[in-house]
């Protein structure tokens, strides 16, 4: 059985949705530390076994990288999603505050706890009391 390929978000595509960020919600434009850190965040989410695990590393990444002067977690958002969508997969979390609230404290989760939530929707235990 051939291998299904994996589309991954190129930096077009991430200063794409960048910029419709922040058309749809405001912010200020401009890079912080600028796109090439996309390089090395795009290695590690290729490194990644499983598509959960690529697209926890890459929501990390992405929301923590600060390639953005605005916007970053958003962007990290939409492209993990997009992401996830793109290779046949889905996010269990729907609910947009849980969401929001989730990325905003991204800092406080670990790789695994990241993959658990973009998996089965739900934070470990030992997370919830942390955030």
């Amino acid at each position: 059985m051939p291998r299904k390929r994996i589309w991954y978000p190129t930096e077009a595509f991430v200063i794409k949705t960048h910029e419709i960020m922040l058309e749809k919600f405001g912010g200020y434009p401009g890079f912080d530390r600028g796109i090439e850190v996309f390089d090395v965040i795009l290695r590690e989410v290729k490194e990644a076994r499983g598509i959960y695990r690529k697209a926890a590393v890459l929501l990390r990444r992405l929301a923590t990288g600060r390639i953005f002067n605005d916007g970053n977690h958003r962007t990290a958002f939409e492209v993990t999603f997009t992401f996830l969508q793109l290779n046949h997969t889905k996010m269990k979390v729907k609910n947009a505050q849980k969401i929001i609230k989730f990325i905003k404290n991204i800092l406080f989760y670990n790789i695994d706890e990241i993959e658990a939530w973009l998996r089965n929707g739900q934070v470990p235990q030992e997370a919830n009391s942390r955030s």
